[in-house]
């Protein structure tokens, strides 16, 4: 009578499961079994070898499986899968320590520009400022004699502008009247141009030299018909003819000598005006080096501001919290002293080590997300984005510093606070991997069962290396393409250690 086929499988099945809990039972609760597979030296037979051969063992130790042989029509009942080694790139991802810190971007240590006296203090500790908020006020003594200075050369300067502007004036009315006296132009004509405009004593003296020159003239014009006559003696006539000679020398003399002296006196002018604005310029730009706005400097009045004139104002640099403060009021303080720390808190730096043997994944960080989490805050998930992978690797931890920036508007993450970092997955290059699932342990080394034919399986023992949650990297003992058990590992090792009960 022939057997049915759903008898014979149901009867596969429950010895394997038989196999399955002699092998466990067997190995547990036989202290001699297992003190002999716990302290027996494992002898590795070669994998290649032929199922009826085996390595010869010294007398009284039980030989090394190296070999298991399971029926086909129990694989599926012992749940037992056969895939492939394969290479591909190991994802991992990758949970690492950090810490948060300042962004030291938007950190300010704050010290005077100034010597002097503290007069006001306008902040305490933790309190939150705007950019450009009043923090401290410096009586200095520096900064009071700089904006004095400023004052009187200004004043110095309005008034050389005004000189200037006369000197110009004074100049041009001058040169015109040269130009006019040089082309023998008629009294009257220059008294018309020129009657209402400034020349100062330049007109007089020109005048008269002018005047001068045109009576000799005309005495010479007067005299030449007479000589001839006789009526006049040559002498007078010479005399008179040497008097216009000497005027008109005296007059080109005067011409020239006031036409550079007016022209002397417009540069000087000019230039005085230049160095009065140079001398205001270079005092404002100090002032501003200090901090002093165009605004501030315009309204600076002695008579109105008195002792107010040398306060030097400390200002917050940005929006931010005061998180150290060390002045009072009345204590002298200068650039060599920090006052103040003002942090933005708006966003944190989180800092973390990765190891040397990541360092080829490391060009794929850059720019990434990455996940925050923190046992103060359980349930929330925070995001910061890499910005530096490191450069130089430390040498007492082997590590690179990895930085990421967070953002913290609610003020949560708190600088000095550890976290948990979760890295995104990093694909490394192609290596040789087999599921987790593939891998046993036995006197603690790790192996896995390789398919050699039919019904039998060769026992591997592998060397690892990188893991994630789905494979493991192997190093050595296996080849691309071998055909290991994925799962249903566990019921061969139970055949193995009931073979071993069986020896």
């Amino acid at each position: 009578m022939t057997t049915p086929v759903w008898l014979k499988q149901k009867t596969a099945a429950i010895t394997a499961v038989l196999i399955v809990a002699l092998g466990i039972a067997a190995f547990v609760l036989s202290p001699e079994l297992r003190n002999r597979v716990l302290q027996k030296p494992e002898t590795h037979a070669k994998t290649d070898l032929p199922a009826h051969k085996s390595n010869t063992e010294p007398a009284g130790e039980a030989p090394e499986i190296s070999q298991v042989d399971f029926p086909q029509e129990m694989w599926k009942a012992a749940g037992i899968a056969i895939g492939s080694v394969q290479k591909g790139p190991l994802d991992e991802a990758i949970t690492l320590t950090g810490k948060i810190s300042l962004n030291e971007d938007k950190l300010a240590h704050v010290f005077p520009l100034v010597e002097g006296r503290v007069d006001d203090v306008r902040v305490r500790f933790g309190q939150k400022v705007r950019q450009g908020d009043l923090l401290v006020v410096v009586q200095s003594k520096e900064v009071g004699q700089g904006k004095l200075q400023l004052f009187q050369d200004r004043l110095k300067l309005e008034f050389a502008m005004a000189r200037d502007r006369w000197a110009q004036e004074i100049s041009q009315n001058t040169l015109s009247l040269i130009e006019m006296i040089r082309s023998e132009a008629a009294i009257e004509n220059i008294e018309t141009a020129l009657k209402e405009r400034t020349m100062g004593e330049h007109r007089q003296t020109l005048m008269n030299a002018y005047l001068a020159a045109i009576r000799a003239q005309s005495q010479t014009q007067r005299l030449a018909p007479l000589s001839g006559t006789g009526a006049v003696p040559a002498k007078q006539l010479l005399d008179a003819e040497t008097d216009v000679k000497a005027t008109k020398a005296i007059l080109q003399a005067l011409l020239e000598q006031t036409s550079q002296d007016v022209i002397q006196a417009s540069r000087l002018s000019t230039q005085s005006v230049k160095e009065l604005q140079t001398t205001i310029a270079v005092a404002e730009t100090n002032l501003k080096i200090l901090g002093f706005t165009d605004h501030d400097l315009k309204e600076i009045d002695p008579s109105e501001m008195g002792e107010n004139l040398a306060h030097y104002p400390v200002v917050a640099p940005f929006d931010g919290t005061v998180i150290s403060k060390d002045v009072v009021l009345m204590e002298r303080v200068g650039p060599e002293r920090q006052i103040l720390t003002i942090a933005d808190l708006s966003t944190v730096w989180v800092s973390a080590d990765i190891y040397e043997s990541h360092l080829p994944m490391l060009s794929q960080l850059k720019d990434q997300k990455i996940r925050l989490r923190s046992e103060a805050w359980p349930g929330r998930l925070f995001e910061a984005t890499i910005f530096y992978t490191g450069d130089v690797v430390q040498e007492s931890t082997r590590t690179l510093s990895m930085r990421a920036m967070a953002d913290n508007a609610e003020g949560l993450l708190k600088p000095g606070m550890f976290v948990s970092i979760e890295l995104p997955n990093l694909s490394s290059s192609e290596v040789l991997q087999v599921p987790l699932a593939a891998l046993q342990d036995y006197e603690g080394k790790t192996f896995v069962f390789v398919h050699a034919d039919a019904d039998q399986f060769d026992r591997r023992v592998v060397v690892t290396g990188r893991r994630n949650t789905t494979s493991v990297e192997i190093l050595s003992g296996l080849g691309e393409g071998d055909k290991v058990v994925t799962d249903g590992g566990f019921a061969l090792k139970s055949r193995m250690l009931a073979d071993l009960l069986g020896e």
